[in-house]
């Protein structure tokens, strides 16, 4: 706005007001020359990140926008299918991938990935009157199920890996599309992530439980490009900070049981 009248009002302008306009303009551009903090995010993953109002939401939407105004950035979600989402970060597309993602060896060898900031692991899932049938993981395996994964996930690996005596092993484009075929009884047991487990039985505890005896152990992390040390240093100083003061608890208390964290920590 000082822009605009300083044209109109040069000949009567004192160097006094001249000099104290300048100055809000000076900090501005310093502070507009810091670049948007682009982050890799898939919409599809409560509690983790998904929409909610029209806005990402869930742990990692909570986590982007408080390392962006940590690093004094602009924040841009980008909004990447999952299985572009490292080669969007290699192709300078986003800087951070900040979507659920796991560490696993064959990522590590793309991208460099920060600490941990959730321990996790995978759970299934089962229609309320198998439970007693379906009660441990043994019990899953010792009979012949058909099990369903999200395609391209830890979980799809870890079953066709795992799990030699499956009846079928069905494919599905998202953990949310899992109730319907518990349902229809397509599939026995659904495996995944244990927060988007947490959520699905939350949302339909009247038909579907859950096993929460773990799988194996994951761990959360965010996926940085290899060639970027400074800002895999910046993130991760900044997720001690909030590790050691209490403020990525409480992102996560707010959106996953105590009970979970307990189990998990």
């Amino acid at each position: 706005m000082f822009r605009s009248f300083r044209t109109a009002l040069v000949l009567g302008i004192t160097m006094f007001l001249a000099v104290s306009c300048a100055t809000p303009d000076v900090e501005q551009t310093e502070q507009g020359s810091l670049p948007p903090l682009r982050v890799g995010v898939t919409l599809n993953y409560p509690p983790i990140i998904f929409t909610q109002g029209g806005e990402p939401a869930g742990v990692e939407g909570d986590l982007a926008r408080l390392l962006a105004e940590k690093l004094g950035r602009p924040l841009q979600f980008v909004n990447v299918a999952w299985e572009q989402q490292i080669p969007a970060l290699l192709a300078g597309q986003t800087d951070i991938i900040m979507s659920g993602m796991s560490i696993t060896k064959a990522r590590e060898v793309r991208v460099a990935f920060t600490d941990p900031y959730l321990k996790s692991g995978l759970v299934a899932m089962m229609r309320v009157e198998d439970a007693q049938r379906y009660s441990s993981i043994e019990a899953v395996r010792q009979n012949i199920v058909n099990i369903g994964v999200v395609e391209g996930t830890t979980g799809d690996v870890f079953v066709r890996r795992n799990f030699p005596n499956a009846g079928r092993i069905a494919s599905l484009p998202l953990a949310a599309d899992a109730p319907t075929p518990l349902r229809n009884r397509s599939i026995d047991i659904f495996v995944h992530d244990a927060p988007s487990i947490i959520w699905l039985v939350s949302e339909n505890e009247s038909d579907l439980a859950g096993l929460w005896e773990p799988l194996n152990e994951e761990h959360l992390a965010w996926g940085v490009r290899r060639d970027d040390p400074e800002f895999l240093s910046q993130v991760n100083s900044t997720l001690k900070q909030w590790k050691n003061d209490g403020t990525l608890r409480q992102v996560l208390l707010k959106w996953l049981p105590g009970k979970y964290l307990e189990r998990f920590k």
